[in-house]
């Protein structure tokens, strides 16, 4: 069994560095031989509703996944915050729901080892302004929204101007290693030790840490522009293999 996965790209336009690191991530062998490919979220910087512009700017990246899906492999999408609503657009690409879409964490059961898998937000368990922020963003009535009120152009400026915003106040206060500890005690806190593997990203910090008392390993590849680097797990042997 090997399973492939990668978080927090945060691709902005085409044939930008995040945009290369991806397109590189789509057809490096070892995902082109893995079983599962998994995408942790805010792999775009911003990527809301079903409009058609994403498929048109990013077609080279939607083939890549078509390729991967005509070859056998599970892929998997789960929604950051950057990239959120996003189950109709791939509807509108591949009908029989070959990607699956999730908002929440997930399960799997492979190879006899259990694997948590999600975006990672959930882990920063005390950051309640974010908590609420996410909620709002993900619920009901902004997923109408987003797939069928809110103009694309729209969107776009507006979400531009909220990333751009939230990247500065980020670089203000950021402190890796701060973040690290944060993540690791929310990551014991909502999973118990209770998962062979814990797979997340969101936090931007890379890691690998086994929750003391347990067999539990976090695994989060980091902000992928920074790490240069994804997570590929063979036979739950774990490895971090550049991007190129």
């Amino acid at each position: 069994m090997r399973l492939a996965a990668i978080s927090d790209v945060h691709v902005k336009v085409p044939n930008d560095e995040a945009d290369r690191l991806l397109s590189n991530f789509l057809v490096h062998p070892e995902v082109l031989s893995a079983d599962y490919v998994i995408l942790l979220g805010d792999i775009y910087d911003l990527m809301v509703g079903p409009h058609p512009q994403y498929f048109h700017q990013f077609r080279h990246h939607f083939q890549a996944i078509d390729e991967l899906l005509r070859l056998g492999k599970k892929v998997y999408f789960f929604e950051g915050n950057h990239d959120v609503h996003l189950e109709r657009l791939f509807r509108n690409v591949w009908k029989n729901s070959d990607v699956i879409v999730s908002q929440q964490p997930m399960v799997l059961e492979l190879n006899g080892k259990t694997y948590y898998v999600s975006h990672g937000d959930e882990h920063e368990v005390d950051n309640l302004t974010y908590h609420r922020y996410i909620n709002f963003i993900r619920s009901r009535p902004l997923k109408f929204i987003a797939d069928y009120l809110m103009p694309y152009m729209v969107l776009n400026y507006l979400g531009r101007r909220a990333s751009k915003i939230s990247r500065k106040q980020g670089r203000k206060r950021f402190d890796a290693e701060g973040v690290r500890h944060t993540f690791r005690e929310g990551v014991r806190k909502t999973t118990e030790g209770k998962f062979d593997f814990v797979l997340g990203g969101h936090s931007h910090v890379k890691d690998l840490y086994q929750i003391p008392g347990t067999p539990s390993m976090y695994l989060n590849n980091g902000y992928a522009l920074n790490s240069g680097t994804f997570i590929c797990i063979d036979d739950h042997v774990i490895k971090f293999l550049p991007l190129g």
